[in-house]
């Protein structure tokens, strides 16, 4: 116990030191490279405005001024999902998700009093608690002047608390004569039809010469924002138009903190932007980080297409999730009843290839994103998933390992489970973006590390895999396993720019505890439910505060969490996520899956009692009830402390419970219960 204790001291003194290290790393990142080259800043929002809009014959300003621009897809989602205009012109002032309230085709007047305190309210009790006015409130702060030109949603962006800027001009260049920030509206294309092609190119070619007209004004040191500043008034939600070009930004890719995936960016990065080019500080409230170049010397044409390309994906996934998640469901369905049918008529399980190929479906549906299935459609997305399911599966069910041991089989599946999710986290997460239950750009939950249904699937396929090697090991080299593959899970998960995972490590490494707790041997003490809670927080807590020590630009959720317990608003992000979480438990997918799983948990568990079924001889029973316990540790801890709630329970059970399955048989005879053998009595004891 003692070095247990020595150990939970070191890691306190850790946390420390990096807390002590964090204000020197904050102030050396004042130095910024905008600082030295600050001048005008002119903001061009189109609402609607997509990458497919921009081709060299209709729109050959903006084709020429993208060639020598960072680029990205924005991601325009707001405090009501979809961003109509109004909506998407408060999250560009307030640089959180903001709400408006007001149907797609009207625009709320800020001049008008009655109307401008209905957006404060409504924002105040949002889910963000958007500061209506906060990048005008901010730019006037720092002693900058805003302008406004064109559309009248350029006054929604600008605007202080008040509602007000400090001029509206008809031109870029006369705005310029006095004012340090421009903000322009074109706002043709918002309300065309997309059905008619000659009103789509009247108005891109009005949105071009503006954008031209633009251009000419601009002097030398000046930047140049324009963005795609919401959906439009009907239709899906795309990704949008995001370029930057000035002094600070050359041809290439845009990336932000707040997606840390190149050529992805947020809209609500667009205001922290602006501040941090105009020197001005960033408040609190805003969620998004400045947009940061990344040099790429791809031609225009590769590069845009991309960009494309990555939203045709990230709607392909959207519109398979529809039925994909039914499919899911009815599978685990599917997969329980057999099962259950088959203890009821007292037979062998079902064949171990059809577990082992149920529990490799979640991380099939990552490795389907090996092939460009969205290019013919949303099809090929369940026969690839099938496909890689069933490779999987029978190569841990007939493989050499798994002839005679059931375990090396549920090793296998999960083994390869875990080491998908991690070395996806560790080449930048490319299959989890628009993975079946993963992270999509439109939908903007999560960018890169590992997602909260990745986080459960590298935590059973880690559990899985260490409660099947440790079988038959001394009980110190048992606890060790456990914690050394544990230990690489939750690096893994928890490091800024691998994992970035905060609540998964609050779940998992509870749940290793557990297990390395049980094949250890030890005799249960109070002190190990403590050790392993503080040990919990004080590792999640290291993670946030070595994330805290980098640069503002670069901070990860982890580090700016830091930030939101000193200014007081982490309550808002906590109340936010149990709310998201506690939504699971109200409908989707996983919560009929949770069911499903519950169903079968109480069938075995009355099967068990009533001595209908009973674990293969070759199971350790100890190590298949730690086992047990971690995962439920996990399935719960996991959903309590990750806003995906109910998706964690369920997928961690997807890969483990057909893998517990094979360890259980029907007891062939089943023995009649106490009360009938007294009433006959032994029968033994008569011939006697």
């Amino acid at each position: 116990m003692r070095r247990s204790w020595s150990w939970i001291r070191a890691g306190a003194g850790a946390c420390l030191i990096a807390a002590t290290l964090a204000p020197s790393a904050s102030a050396a990142a004042a130095d910024d490279p905008a600082a030295a080259v600050r001048g005008p800043v002119v903001v061009v929002g189109v609402p609607g405005l997509t990458w497919q809009d921009v081709q060299p014959g209709l729109t050959p300003a903006l084709w020429r001024l993208a060639g020598r621009s960072s680029v990205a897809a924005m991601t325009d989602r707001t405090g009501e999902g979809d961003a109509r205009r109004a909506a998407g012109w408060l999250t560009f002032n307030t640089g959180s998700r903001a709400r408006a309230d007001v149907e797609p085709r009207v625009l709320p007047d800020p001049t008008v009093p009655g109307q401008l305190e209905r957006l404060h309210a409504v924002n105040r009790s949002g889910a963000y608690r958007s500061q209506v006015g906060a990048l005008g409130d901010a730019l006037h702060r720092a002693r900058r002047t805003v302008a406004t030109v064109g559309g009248a949603g350029a006054v929604l962006g600008a605007m202080s608390g008040d509602g007000r800027v400090d001029s509206r001009d008809p031109t870029v260049a006369a705005a310029l004569q006095h004012a340090d920030v421009v903000v322009v509206e074109l706002p043709q294309l918002y309300d065309v039809d997309r059905q008619d092609t000659r009103a789509v190119h009247d108005a891109l070619s009005q949105i071009d010469t503006g954008v031209a007209t633009a251009l000419q004004a601009l002097p030398g040191n000046a930047s140049l924002l324009v963005a795609g500043v919401s959906d439009a008034a009907s239709g899906r939600a795309p990704l949008h138009v995001a370029m930057a070009a000035g002094p600070t930004f050359g041809p290439g890719r845009l990336s932000s903190a707040s997606t840390g995936r190149a050529g992805v960016v947020q809209l609500i990065d667009v205001a922290p932007t602006v501040l941090w080019l105009t020197g001005a500080p960033v408040p609190t409230a805003m969620l998004g980080v400045h947009w940061s170049p990344l040099p790429d010397h791809a031609s225009t044409a590769s590069r845009l297409s991309a960009l494309v390309e990555l939203d045709q994906r990230s709607a392909a996934n959207i519109q398979a999730g529809t039925w994909y998640d039914r499919a899911v469901a009815w599978v685990a369905l599917l997969y329980v009843v057999a099962t259950i049918t088959a203890w009821a008529w007292r037979r062998a399980s079902l064949p171990l290839v059809v577990s082992t190929v149920i529990a490799s479906v979640p991380v099939a549906g990552w490795l389907a994103q090996l092939v460009p299935w969205w290019h013919v459609g949303t099809w090929p997305l369940a026969p690839l998933t099938a496909l890689f399911a069933g490779a999987i599966g029978s190569a841990a069910a007939f493989g050499p390992w798994s002839r005679h041991d059931r375990w090396r089989a549920a090793a296998f599946v999960g083994a390869v489970t875990a080491a998908v999710i991690i070395v996806d986290a560790a080449t930048g997460s490319p299959l989890s973006l628009d993975a079946p239950f993963g992270d999509n750009p439109i939908v903007a939950g999560r960018f890169h590390g590992i997602g909260n249904v990745a986080f459960a699937l590298l935590g059973a396929g880690t559990l899985m895999l260490s409660a099947a090697v440790v079988r038959g090991s001394s009980p110190r080299r048992a606890a060790a396993t456990v914690v050394g593959l544990g230990a690489v899970a939750l690096l893994v998960d928890g490091l800024p720019g691998l994992g970035d995972d905060f609540g998964g490590v609050l779940g998992l490494l509870p749940a290793v505890a557990v297990l390395a707790l049980v094949v250890s041997k030890v005799r249960f003490s109070w002190r190990y439910p403590f050790g392993a809670l503080l040990a919990t927080v004080m590792t999640a807590a290291a993670f946030a505060l070595y994330d805290y020590t980098r640069p503002p630009s670069e901070r990860t959720h982890l580090g700016r969490f830091i930030g939101q317990i000193a200014d007081g608003s982490a309550w808002t992000v906590v109340a936010r996520k149990f709310g998201s979480s506690t939504a699971t438990f109200m409908g989707g997918a996983p919560r009929w899956i949770v069911v499903v799983w519950l169903v079968l948990g109480l069938a075995t568990y009355v099967g068990h009692r009533r001595g209908w079924l009973s674990l293969r001889a070759a199971v350790d029973h100890r190590v298949a009830g730690g086992l047990l316990a971690a995962l439920l540790v996990l399935a719960v801890l996991g959903a309590g402390f990750n806003d995906s709630g109910l998706s964690i329970t369920a997928f961690a059970f997807y890969v483990a419970a057909p893998l517990l399955v094979p360890l259980v048989e029907p007891v062939s005879e089943v023995p009649p219960p106490p009360s009938m053998l007294r009433e006959i009595g032994d029968p033994g004891l008569s011939r006697s």
